[in-house]
């Protein structure tokens, strides 16, 4: 990723699994290199190689240029990552580097390439404001004291897939298109990819360090994700079942709702041992009605599809994974399919992807230890319950934070 030089800027980046290589302007001064909270170079040279890194983690840099009396004059702030491309990931957005550059009034994001996207639109806020087919984007008028949100979204046809579905797949997606009466047709087998990167004040992340460190640090996460359907009322696609309706949750996006198909929780928190996490699952009431919307039968499905491996810990970081496939107990259906890899880091970063079929709705909530309120991390509305059906194209989403 190149940046112009006219200012203190980063002008060349470059990541491996091991290693992150970066130039800076050259100015002739004495400038300090600090990853996280420890000093790496201090000299020069506009060029810093960091090596013997964990595949596939954040690290934050500060770029400091020190006048004659060793004083700040200019400070850049990155957060980037090592490369992961060596594991199997059905999420490409878990394989791929994610950068934020941030100094005065500027933010410039960085991700990599989808293989088979042709553009990208940029949302901040939840407002489009740029669509772009570099991999990259900056915004250079950016107010000091606000914290901002910035989506990428994106399509790609099936086809391109990094999962083996191939050609048979994409045909058997188009013909589900062409039947089912919805205005797209070609969205079924249109792969959507949505990343998302909070960015915290900058009059906060571009303090002095020994400042930066007076910060609270979150070390207990909670975590919640539901999926509901949002009709009182829900016809049966199978217009030969005996079970010709079943109940909703009758309800909108909700942190507290009571009501949904499934729920799963989790909290961990971080410490100096070991991080200490718990799991609750659990699943809503399936309803089903006949062609004259009269009771017919009710079940609950099991939780045995609702998978956590074990906690994968280091020094920096704690990761979560778990897989979900909850099927309806009254009658022959798709299951409701999704996956979560979560990683938070003793700095208070977190990294949280998911990919899952587009129907029920998915909506997916974080909380710090200190908070009250939960935040929403991700929402998804159902495009119908035949959107569960195998040949259809999945969505993929990535959140974190760099505050």
């Amino acid at each position: 990723m190149s940046q112009p030089t006219n200012t203190f800027d980063i002008n060349l980046l470059e990541q491996s699994d091991t290693a992150i290589y970066f130039t800076w302007t050259k100015t002739g001064d004495t400038c300090r290199v600090i990853r996280d909270e420890t000093v790496i170079y201090t000299g020069t040279h506009n060029a810093v190689k960091d090596e013997n890194l964990e595949r596939g983690e954040f690290y934050t840099y500060t770029i400091e240029r020190l006048d004659q009396e060793e004083k700040v004059v200019d400070r850049i702030k990155m957060q980037t990552g090592t490369e992961n491309k060596e594991h199997n990931h059905l999420n490409r957005l878990q394989a791929i580097t994610v950068t934020a550059i941030v100094s005065e009034n500027r933010i410039s994001l960085a991700w990599g390439e989808i293989q088979g996207v042709e553009e990208y639109e940029i949302y901040r806020e939840g407002e489009l404001v740029d669509t772009v087919t570099a991999t990259q984007y900056t915004d250079r008028n950016v107010p000091m004291d606000q914290s901002y949100t910035f989506w990428i979204r994106c399509k790609r046809p099936l086809p391109d897939s990094e999962e083996n579905f191939g050609e048979e797949k994409f045909i058997a997606a188009r013909l589900f298109g062409l039947f089912n009466r919805r205005p797209s047709r070609s969205e079924p087998a249109m792969e959507d990819f949505w990343l998302t990167k909070k960015i915290g004040r900058l009059d906060r992340l571009l303090v002095d360090r020994h400042q930066a460190q007076d910060r609270p640090q979150f070390s207990k996460w909670y975590f919640r994700y539901m999926t509901f359907l949002p009709d009182r009322i829900i016809q049966n696609p199978n217009m030969l079942s005996p079970n010709r309706y079943f109940s909703g949750d009758d309800r909108s996006f909700d942190p507290e709702a009571k009501r949904y198909r499934t729920q799963v929780e989790f909290s961990i928190e971080l410490n100096d041992k070991s991080a200490i996490c718990e799991f609750h699952k659990d699943i809503g009431t399936s309803v089903a009605y006949n062609w004259r919307r009269k009771f017919r039968k009710a079940d609950v499905a099991s939780t045995e599809g609702i998978h956590f491996e074990e906690v994968r810990e280091n020094d920096r970081t704690a990761t979560v994974f778990y897989t979900h496939k909850v099927g309806n107990p009254i009658t022959t259906a798709p299951d409701i399919s999704y996956e979560v890899s979560a990683v938070f880091y003793h700095n208070g970063t977190y990294d949280i992807s998911g990919i899952h079929d587009q129907s029920p709705n998915h909506e997916v909530y974080l909380k710090d230890g200190a908070s009250e309120e939960w935040e929403m991390i991700h929402e998804a509305e159902s495009k119908g319950l035949a959107w569960m059906a195998g040949p259809i194209a999945r969505q993929y989403w990535r959140i974190s934070n760099f505050e």
